[in-house]
């Protein structure tokens, strides 16, 4: 880019007179043979000889066109006017920046569609156009300045080419801003504010929240003994009933899958176990499906509402509510008494 900021001071002396002193002829002419009204190139510069006079007349361009004071030439970045200071200098002056076509006056802002710009005259004396922030519908936002929009915070970063672009710079959650790599709870899911490339963030689903404690993807935990499983799917949580807890005589838990059946209790009262599947409430239960009587060597399966003789004494199956309960009918009239407590023989 060419500045032009010269200035041509000359003296020509003809015969020991100065140059621009009146002759005493009437000619008008100039010293040096210069006749009146012929014009005198200097530089960037060029002059007239008028009523003997060398006067100042106007700039050349660097197309060595002529153009006179007062008159405007655009380069590529900034438009240039020809002036003629109050010392009689001639020079060029930045007199504005050049944006699309468009002239814009030191000091002068306007916009487009994505950024808003300022003509700004530099230290060195050049003036350019400077981005001076973004545009959000309609809104100017300076650079390094923050904004929020629905889940995110967005920061007016300056481009490579001089342009400018609001990027998501953190998450926020219930009016809460929350630092790329900080994470956060919000119902039963936890999250964590994640960057993704170099111009995105994303709130990302980490896994599930129960009873206070943060559970990772595949994580399993125990809920009145149904068991419950952490899964993400499509950046979602979704908790999945998986099966049932079985605490055996030693206290430990044994994990049941649903449609399992297990028989478990203290003989001689036994009972069948099996772990169902509530689609109604996305649950599970655990349900008594058979009463199992367990005496010396031998086990026998009593369905409920019927009982069995064993070694002279009616037991029977009995379905009380939720749950199944064995009972023993005695003595000679042990099968007529099972029958009057509702039982049949199996």
């Amino acid at each position: 880019m060419k500045q032009f900021n010269s200035v041509i001071c000359f003296i020509v002396t003809i015969s020991g007179l100065t140059l621009g002193a009146p002759l005493d002829g009437t000619t008008g002419d100039c010293p040096g043979g210069l006749i009146n009204g012929a014009l005198l190139e200097r530089g960037s510069f060029y002059y007239q000889c008028r009523d003997s006079m060398i006067v100042p007349k106007g700039c050349i361009t660097d197309e060595l066109k002529h153009i006179e004071i007062g008159t405007t030439v655009d380069k590529k970045r900034h438009r240039l006017q020809c002036v003629l200071g109050s010392d009689g200098v001639l020079s060029f002056e930045l007199v504005s920046c050049l944006h699309e076509g468009a002239a814009h006056k030191i000091g002068e802002q306007w916009e487009d569609s994505k950024n808003f710009y300022t003509c700004k005259k530099l230290d060195n004396g050049d003036v350019r156009s400077i981005t001076s922030g973004c545009i959000d519908q309609g809104k100017r936002v300076s650079l390094n300045e923050k904004v929020t929009k629905e889940d995110f915070v967005f920061i007016c970063n300056e481009t490579a080419n001089n342009g400018a672009r609001l990027v998501p710079s953190e998450c926020v959650k219930d009016g809460r801003v929350i630092n790329v790599g900080d994470s956060f709870e919000a119902g039963n899911a936890w999250s964590t504010c994640t960057r993704i490339g170099r111009e995105r963030i994303a709130a990302k689903v980490m896994g599930c929240v129960n009873n206070g404690k943060r559970l990772n993807d595949g994580d399993r935990y125990f809920e009145n003994d149904i068991i419950y499983e952490c899964n993400i799917n499509d950046g979602k949580i979704e908790v999945r009933t998986v099966g049932c807890a079985e605490h055996d005589e030693r206290g430990a838990v044994v994990e049941r899958r649903l449609g399992c059946t297990w028989v478990g209790g203290q003989g001689p009262f036994q009972y069948e176990w099996a772990c169902r599947y509530d689609e109604a409430k996305k649950t599970a239960n655990k349900v008594q499906i058979t009463c199992h009587y367990k005496v010396g060597n031998g086990e026998y399966v009593i369905t409920p509402g019927c009982f069995r003789i064993v070694d002279k004494t009616a037991v029977g199956c009995q379905q009380e509510s939720s749950s199944l309960k064995l009972q023993l009918f005695q003595g000679d009239k042990a099968e007529q008494t099972a029958s009057s407590a509702g039982l049949h023989a199996c």
